[in-house]
């Protein structure tokens, strides 16, 4: 069910400008930037995707490699939140780089086997060595969690992982925003030995998906219906269409870090 934005409350109409008529144009403005996803194919793994909803499931990425019409079900609202979340890469991104550390920014990121392509926020450079960035912003209930334990996100953590992995840097970060109040939190992520398994794992998990798409062996649903994985997938019409193929091999989602 698609939440609300707009907060006006609704008291009787006024003479000449309507303030919940314009309130109303607002929430269609953000709607109508949704992306048009038809014919939509994917040739590489996306680092933001991996570990995250539907990004755990080898089903949703076969389909997607072989194309399909991608369905965007994002309401306003949360339109409104990704872009919010754009202008604060920027803005940290801008004061990251008055630090004088700041080597590189949005640097593309890319691995053959398996094929991964992504973008780095910021790259520093720390006593010799490339260290890789991530910003995320998010609301103050999951800032203060993070910062209470000091630890990223399961696929968050994916990502930077990702990133290190392809690029050969033992260290990386998670910058944390609240978005009630601009503090943040700065979390180090290390190539340690704990680390290095996960993310081979994944690698090895993301190599098993992509045969399958070679071999046209579409994978099992990792998913119910009813799951939020599911429930919010791009594909989710094409993969439970009536005349769906149930699955030709058995690929168990991926359980990102905890």
């Amino acid at each position: 069910m698609a939440r609300s934005i707009v907060g006006n409350l609704k008291f009787k109409k006024s003479e000449g400008f309507d303030s919940n008529e314009f309130a109303k144009m607002v929430e269609q403005a953000y709607e109508s930037t949704k992306r048009d996803g038809k014919g939509t194919k994917k040739v590489t793994f996306a680092p933001s995707t991996i570990g995250y909803g539907h990004g755990n499931c080898a089903r949703y990425w076969f389909i997607a490699f072989n194309g399909a019409d991608f369905a965007d079900n994002n309401d306003a609202m949360s339109i409104a939140n990704m872009l919010n979340g754009t202008y604060a890469h920027t803005r940290l991104e801008t004061i990251i780089e008055k630090t004088g550390v700041l080597k590189e920014k949005e640097r593309e990121i890319k691995s053959e086997d398996p094929p991964i392509r992504g973008f780095s926020d910021v790259i520093l450079e720390w006593d010799g060595k490339e260290v890789i960035g991530e910003i995320k912003t998010t609301n103050e209930a999951n800032y203060l969690i993070k910062q209470a334990g000091m630890k990223a996100t399961g696929n968050h953590l994916l990502q930077i992982l990702t990133y290190m992995k392809i690029e050969g840097a033992d260290q990386g970060f998670l910058f944390y925003e609240n978005k009630n109040t601009q503090e943040f939190c700065v979390i180090p992520v290390n190539m340690n030995e704990r680390n290095k398994k996960i993310i081979d794992d994944t690698f090895d998990w993301l190599r098993e998906v992509h045969k399958a798409y070679v071999d046209k062996t579409i994978p099992n649903r990792a998913f119910t219906k009813s799951q939020w994985a599911c429930k919010n997938c791009p594909v989710k019409k094409d993969c439970w269409a009536k005349d769906a193929n149930e699955g030709e091999v058995i690929i168990s989602a991926l359980e990102p870090p905890k």
